[in-house]
């Protein structure tokens, strides 16, 4: 991609974190700053993809996400509602038009519930895509995008549970089992058939720890994925788990930890965050997510690969 046509993403991403922050602020949400060197507490789904550091003698890592530190200042802000924007950083050995090894991350989290929280993720992105559709039409018309590929990012967005999302996708020639993850090209399956859509209540061994399980049926977690057209999975959420002794026997059972200790790590990566949940009075249910703008951008331009969505593109053989 040209100087110019990267130039017409920075103003395009701009815009769409404008836009973030609008609909963040008017719902009461408070803007945060959090650490960016971490213990494991930084790490999404898996350790092995976590930068090292030397922290002064003692190990450390890169963050990946700011999700622990939010669901705690959550508890203790009188709004219950916090919003940062982060760098994320993944040692993605991959070099291909889907990963990147820094990027940036959108996250909140909020006291309350499932519902309220897939409001506030559509909603998010839907006014991140018209914020740049009313400053920059000129560059959407320059990427080819008309009025109707900008209206299906209106809310309200199709829902459809995991074990539907198996059903439909073995319908399209697939052969997915119940427990099965979903892929890059099941997600381009679903986007494309129905717009924007959230792949909710997923089983629980394929997601991270502190999700909150379905009371209905522990063996899930009430979580979304939010599939975007020509990208996929685009956004990360669920409830969370907010009693101690669950969390830490979760934690302890978890592939991510088993992965930790191999490499050398042990459950006091988790001291600050445990002992918070343990000492607390009267937790509060709450939830949150990460919103990857460089994928809200790739989709919303209609371009075929997450390098041309941000000005300069990080994988394992380019540094600037």
């Amino acid at each position: 991609m040209d100087v110019g046509r990267r130039l017409h993403v920075a103003k395009v991403e701009a815009a769409l974190l404008k836009g973030f922050r609008d609909y963040m602020n008017s719902q009461g949400f408070i803007e945060v700053q959090v650490p960016h060197i971490t213990k494991a507490t930084g790490a999404c789904e898996n350790v092995a993809t976590m930068f090292y550091l030397d922290y002064f003698g003692r190990r450390a890592y890169l963050t990946q996400t700011a999700q622990l530190h939010l669901e705690i200042l959550s508890q203790l802000i009188d709004t219950g509602k916090v919003y940062t924007l982060i760098r994320s950083f993944r040692a993605e050995p991959d070099v291909d038009d889907r990963h990147l090894t820094e990027f940036s991350l959108f996250e909140f989290e909020h006291v309350g519930g499932f519902d309220e929280l897939l409001k506030h993720i559509e909603y998010t992105v839907y006014w991140g895509v018209h914020q740049v559709a009313e400053e920059f039409p000129d560059i959407l018309t320059s990427f080819g995008v008309n009025e109707a590929w900008v209206d299906q990012f209106k809310p309200p967005y199709k829902k459809m549970r995991y074990d539907e999302a198996i059903d439909f996708l073995n319908k399209k020639g697939f052969d997915l089992k119940y427990g099965d993850d979903l892929r890059h090209v099941h997600e381009k399956v679903i986007a494309e058939e129905f717009g924007p859509t959230f792949v909710t209540h997923w089983p629980k061994h394929l997601k991270f720890f502190n999700m909150r399980e379905d009371p209905e049926n522990p063996s899930e977690v009430v979580s979304a994925d939010l599939e975007l057209p020509l990208v996929g999975e685009s956004v990360g959420s669920a409830e969370r788990e907010y009693r101690y002794q669950r969390l830490y026997d979760r934690l302890v059972e978890s592939d991510m930890y088993k992965m930790l200790v191999e490499y050398g790590g042990d459950v006091s990566d988790w001291d600050w965050y445990l002992e918070f949940w343990k000492t607390i009075e009267n937790p509060r249910l709450h939830s949150g997510c990460g919103i990857g703008v460089s994928r809200v951008v790739q989709s919303l331009l209609g371009l075929d690969s997450v390098k041309h969505a941000v000005v300069y593109p990080m994988d394992r053989l380019s540094i600037y």
